[in-house]
Parts: structure tokens; sequence; C-alpha cells
């Protein structure tokens, strides 16, 4: 008899912990109509709310090398947007920021130019499907006060740039940091 009671609810618990722990199959990626980062997130606020994500999914890593013009003198106030605005917020949703550059002329090589300045960006995402994913960003990371400060930054970042393109790449990263290692200088003599 207390088997009998204890069944039903013996049942609800194994369901509501089987439907907790799958994974639902990834979707194929849909990409923006043209990439642009000002389609980007843009209907978040209206339909968004606090999210719980699932368990990582896996796939093929891809690492993204995003280019932009921007408008000349900028880059200060393009890197402080990405580093206080979108790189916390897109860390937070599994994306892993490697490093942004300004472009800058060789030695003796050709001069930048006096319109606008060159940055690269590179991140890493666990695969293209994730990269699609944060197309929409506040699905995975939801709207709270960090959502407000990414669509900040990608409004000022917007403002500054005169064109982006992003490659994507597969491949791995070297086990090691770059090291500069410069000879001391010293002068060294046969020992007697």
């Amino acid at each position: 008899m207390r088997l009998a009671l204890l069944a039903p609810t013996l049942l609800a618990a194994i369901l509501s912990a089987t439907a907790c722990a799958q994974t639902p199959e990834p979707a194929s990626p849909t990409l923006p109509p043209n990439n642009s980062p000002v389609q980007m997130n843009r209907d978040g606020p209206a339909t968004r709310s606090p999210v719980r994500n699932v368990s990582p999914i896996p796939g093929e890593e891809i690492t993204t090398i995003r280019y932009w013009k921007i408008k000349k003198g900028t880059y200060p106030q393009f890197l402080k947007a990405s580093q206080d605005g979108v790189w916390p917020y897109f860390e937070k949703i599994g994306a892993r920021i490697v490093g942004m550059w300004v472009v800058v002329p060789p030695p003796g090589g050709k001069e930048a130019s006096p319109d606008y300045d060159e940055v690269y960006l590179t991140t890493r995402y666990a695969s293209v499907d994730h990269w699609a994913a944060t197309r929409d960003a506040a699905a995975m990371g939801g709207d709270g006060p960090d959502y407000a400060k990414l669509q900040e930054a990608l409004a000022i970042r917007q403002s500054l740039t005169i064109e982006t393109k992003v490659t994507f790449m597969q491949g791995v990263v070297g086990p090691l940091p770059p090291v500069f290692m410069p000879g001391t200088g010293e002068k060294f003599v046969p020992a007697p």
C-alpha cells in the first residue's frame, strides 16, 4: 500500500530530473542577413527575461577575427566600450576574448591611413552554432543590468564604425604564451 502511494511521487521526481538533464539538439546556425553588429540583440529587451542555461553543447571550436575601420583617433574609446560593456557579457555567455589590436605601421613601412584606424578582434567560440547564438545574446545571458551595458557599448562601437567584417577559422591554439627574451648585451670571453 505504501509503495502504491509513493510510486506517483517517485515517477514525477525521476521524470523531472530526466527533463532537467537533457540537452536539446543544437539547431543549425541562423546568421543575421548581413552579419551586422547593429542588428545583433536588437529585440532583446522586448523579448527576453532571466535565463537558465542547459549543459555546454560540444562542438568544433572556432576563432573569429573581426576587422573594423573606425573613425580616426577613436581606438581608446572603442576599446573601452569593448572592455567595459561587450567583453564581460560575451565571456558570461561562453565566448573567450583573445584580444583587440589597432594596426600600427611597421618600422620603415607604409604609414597608417589619415582617414581611419584599423582594428582587429580575435574571439574563441565553442562552435559556429555558439557564435550564431551570440547574435541574440540575451537568449543566453538574460536582460539584466549587464545586458543594458552591452547595448550601450555596442551603440558606442557602432557610432565609431565605418566598416566591419568577420572571418571564421578552425585550428589549434599553441600551448605556450609568447615570451620576449632579448640578449643582455654582456660580452663573453673564453675561460683561461
